[in-house]
């Protein structure tokens, strides 16, 4: 699987998810897009292709919104290795999460490993702290460290498994 698709599947399943928070009124997250400018636009048979393209400013995170009241923000990866390298995060996104979770927000990182089928819910502190410290984080740490997360049925991830307390 090469670098550009790796984080599809997790993609897919958070889209999904969403879908379901959303239509059951559970809460409200969206995927932020990339902000980007247009540069060069081909024109081809089936219509127009942005061939050229450079992005605008950095983007924050993945995922933005609300739940019982309060802002959520969280990132997701994908890793295919036994580790999660550290140079997934840029610190400009690990000082978002933790500008939210000093603002009473909610925050935290998603983190698929696709080797062992499972999805690991991380706070964003031990995140931040491993960034400090290490160039990876092993998966028996991750899963030592964090809350397992579950495909629910109809094929929606149990994400919001936090005490808001």
């Amino acid at each position: 699987m090469n670098n550009k698709n790796k984080g599809m599947f997790l993609e897919e399943v958070l889209n999904k998810t969403i879908t379901y928070l959303w239509s059951n009124k559970i809460a409200y997250i969206e995927k932020k897009t990339t902000p980007i400018k247009v540069k060069k636009i081909t024109k081809n048979d089936d219509g127009q292709i942005i061939s050229s393209k450079v992005k605008i400013y950095k983007s924050t995170v993945d995922y933005i919104g609300c739940f019982n009241g309060k802002f959520i923000a969280f990132e997701a990866k994908t890793t295919n290795e036994k580790y999660l390298s550290i140079k997934n995060f840029a610190k400009h996104q690990l000082r978002y999460l933790e500008l939210i979770e000093s603002n009473n927000g909610i925050s935290f990182v998603i983190i698929y490993f696709s080797l062992y089928n499972e999805f690991y819910l991380v706070n964003t502190n031990y995140i931040i702290e491993k960034y400090k410290q290490v160039k990876s984080i092993k998966y028996k740490e991750i899963k030592e460290n964090s809350r397992l997360l579950t495909l629910e049925f109809p094929g929606y991830l149990n994400i919001l498994i936090f005490d808001l307390n």
